[in-house]
């Protein structure tokens, strides 16, 4: 089975797929606390935790219906959408290092955006894990942010394994842009057409796609505006380009395909995240195979924590892992992993 991950950064479950966010009780409330340094300032004040989320009736609909379609599956294809609730910091950097390494924010040491101090290195992320699961594996990253696959950027959370790159087995791609949202939104055109055609022509075993457009508009206009319902929609448009890829695949080849597709975080009424809450922590796992049921491992879960989310695509692909894991190997005494004071005197 091969695996296409797309990874959509900033994304409201509830403006993307309200129909199926309401209808799932595990989308109503984060299953676990947040740590106390990560509060948002309401709740620091001694109020309830914020929860700005919307009832279907007060979403245009079809924002997102690639989402949901891949979500509910049809006749010859199963899906599903799993609540995944994230831990704060809900920033990307903490997020996404998450999500791809499967690591708690202690273990990879991933606290902010600019990743000072991470240790990414011992935290192999999920297309390095395929790899070493079948170093015959063939893999493809491409990304709007740097901290994805730029190794002079401030990961690299997806390893560059520099071997495989010159073999031709390890494919990465950053088209970089000049920080204005136009700009981002040309780099997230050029990562789909990119992506699209390497799934097309060469059908790599594991690709992740990353596209940051949502997260950019959320900052810029906030999660109530018409720009950033847009953006979801653009979003959800690139995704079907994707999946239209690996679809012509299993159709003239034959080939099994495991379609995912999650978020990070989501977004502020005004815009924003960090803190915990609920719409900003709550985040999404769409599970859809491609011209077939769901694999066992994919159906049991009711919802997941942003650390589990690569192990549970691991075990669907079959990926077995090695003894790497062992407890006397890659022991590393250095300042334990505790996180940021948040002490104001100190942020930069």
């Amino acid at each position: 089975m091969k695996l296409l991950l797309i990874c959509l950064d900033g994304v409201r479950a509830d403006l993307a797929m309200p129909d199926l966010v309401a209808a799932d009780p595990a989308f109503a409330a984060p299953d676990h606390p947040s740590d106390s340094r990560f509060v948002c300032q309401e709740v620091a004040d001694g109020a309830a935790v914020p929860d700005h989320t919307l009832s279907p009736g007060q979403v245009p609909p079809h924002l997102a219906p690639t989402l949901t379609r891949l979500a509910r599956g049809d006749d010859t294809s199963q899906g599903r959408l799993v609540p995944v609730w994230m831990t704060p910091p809900t920033d990307s950097g903490p997020g996404w290092a998450s999500l791809l390494t499967g690591s708690t924010h202690e273990e990879c040491n991933v606290w902010w955006n600019e990743l000072v101090g991470h240790d990414l290195a011992r935290r192999p992320d999920i297309l390095s894990r395929l790899y070493f699961a079948n170093p015959a594996a063939r893999t493809v990253a491409a990304a709007t942010w740097d901290a994805f696959t730029r190794a002079s950027g401030p990961g690299p959370i997806i390893h560059s394994r520099i071997d495989q790159q010159r073999t031709g087995q390890h494919q990465l791609f950053h088209p970089g842009h000049d920080g204005s949202l136009e700009s981002l939104l040309a780099s997230d055109d050029a990562v789909r057409t990119w992506a699209s055609w390497k799934l097309l022509h060469e059908g790599p075993d594991g690709a992740v796609v990353y596209l940051e457009g949502v997260d950019a508009t959320g900052h810029a206009y906030g999660a109530d505006s018409p720009q950033y319902r847009e953006a979801i929609s653009r979003a959800d448009e690139a995704v079907r380009y994707l999946v239209k890829a690996v679809s012509e695949r299993h159709e003239q080849l034959g080939e099994d395909w495991l379609v995912a597709v999650t978020t990070d975080h989501g977004h502020k009424p005004g815009g924003g995240h960090g803190e915990d809450e609920v719409e900003v922590r709550r985040a999404f796992l769409v599970i859809h195979r491609v011209g077939g049921p769901l694999p066992p491992a994919a159906t049991a879960p009711a919802v997941l924590h942003s650390e589990q989310v690569m192990g549970l695509l691991l075990e669907c692909l079959g990926a077995q892992q090695g003894s790497w894991q062992g407890p006397a190997i890659g022991v590393l005494r250095d300042i334990a992993p505790t996180g940021p004071t948040r002490d104001l005197r100190f942020e930069w």
